[in-house]
């Protein structure tokens, strides 16, 4: 074989060897981030915003039906995409969720949102079609349940485990697993509330909302407490983080929500849960109504704390991302964090 044979041959083995140029949909989808999880998240909290609040106009609760059936799409086809990436790409998705904590933790979001999807459910399918949607809330909200306690346990282990951030460097988003949990309680409360439920069925899923709600918010303390260390030892978030810092509102809001409604649950004339089931000496209807006060209570001094660091997150992200080192210039997936927390305290204000 002569020199210019050898060479082509081995011109061609090269070509061989060279990894081929992978397709724009293939990076698309390794590009792919649980980030993508709060935009039906966001989507669902507003739709149930509009439903609730106490200013109504003609047509917003059909704005509020429309943005829940999208989010409803965009849950669906996000849940199939991420699905398709660990098929398809599963060292991928392997390396992303043992060395990326906001990754680890924004698992929480699809959680999150399939209890955003329910509470419409109780609020709008219910009141249209009659108890047997209730019904199916409830079901499904004991679902939600299980899926939450597994969430809020096991996320805070993989990235404790995996890829854990130390003291100095822990991101906000650590707090998405305690808002499973007291999402969870709130969607307790509100299929209690709204589904047309008979007493004994509400009443062991009114004593387990308050079960999560000690669960996530417990959490959400300790969680917000190395936050604060890490704020005191000069740890500001970068820009890329910025947006997530709203993600602290988060836990104190959806906590002050889900103890109002679960009150409501327990006392209200409505539905006179504790009062008809009458059991013991906690489950009785004067029971209910210091419960029901004391939830009201409870309920705004979480809400105040929670205010308190929606106005903190605005100054830091005032300050630090539009007019320090030339503020913010791309948009980033973690500005949809500011939007849960944000419109789930204007559903306390309203409730409120």
């Amino acid at each position: 074989m002569s020199s210019e044979e050898r060479m082509e041959d081995a011109n061609a083995y090269a070509e061989h060897k060279q990894p081929q140029e992978q397709s724009f949909g293939m990076k698309a989808l390794e590009e792919w981030t649980t980030m993508t999880f709060m935009i039906p998240q966001g989507t669902g909290i507003l739709s149930v915003c509009l439903f609730q609040l106490q200013w109504q106009f003609e047509g917003l609760q059909l704005i509020a039906t429309i943005a829940w059936i999208l989010s409803i799409v965009i849950y669906i086809i996000f849940l199939f995409i991420y699905m398709a990436k660990i098929y398809m790409v599963p060292g991928v998705v392997r390396r992303q969720l043992t060395k990326d904590i906001t990754e680890v933790c924004c698992l929480s979001s699809p959680v999150i949102t399939f209890g955003v999807i329910i509470d419409m459910v109780a609020l709008v399918c219910a009141k249209a079609w009659g108890p047997s949607w209730g019904m199916a809330a409830y079901v499904l909200s004991w679902i939600n349940v299980v899926i939450s306690v597994v969430a809020t346990v096991g996320i805070p282990y993989v990235y404790f485990r995996l890829c854990p951030p130390g003291i100095d460097h822990t991101p906000p988003v650590v707090l998405l697993p305690a808002i499973v949990s007291l999402t969870a309680s709130s969607v307790c409360g509100i299929v209690c509330f709204y589904g047309g439920l008979q007493p004994r069925t509400q009443v062991p899923m009114i004593i387990v909302g308050y079960i999560l709600m000690g669960l996530g918010l417990a959490d959400a303390a300790a969680l917000i407490f190395v936050y604060v260390s890490r704020l005191l030892a000069g740890g500001f978030p970068t820009k890329a983080q910025l947006w997530a810092n709203f993600t602290i509102v988060g836990p104190l809001g959806q906590a002050s929500n889900a103890i109002q409604i679960l009150g409501k649950a327990a006392s209200s004339p409505e539905t006179m849960a504790f009062a008809l089931y009458n059991k013991g000496t906690f489950i009785t209807e004067n029971a209910g109504r210091v419960l029901g006060v004391t939830c009201t209570l409870s309920g705004l001094m979480l809400w105040s704390y929670s205010a308190w660091w929606l106005l903190f997150s605005l100054v830091m992200t005032v300050h630090l991302g539009f007019f320090a080192d030339g503020g913010i210039r791309h948009y980033q997936f973690s500005a949809w964090s500011v939007v849960y927390p944000w419109v789930r305290d204007e559903v306390i204000t309203s409730m409120s």
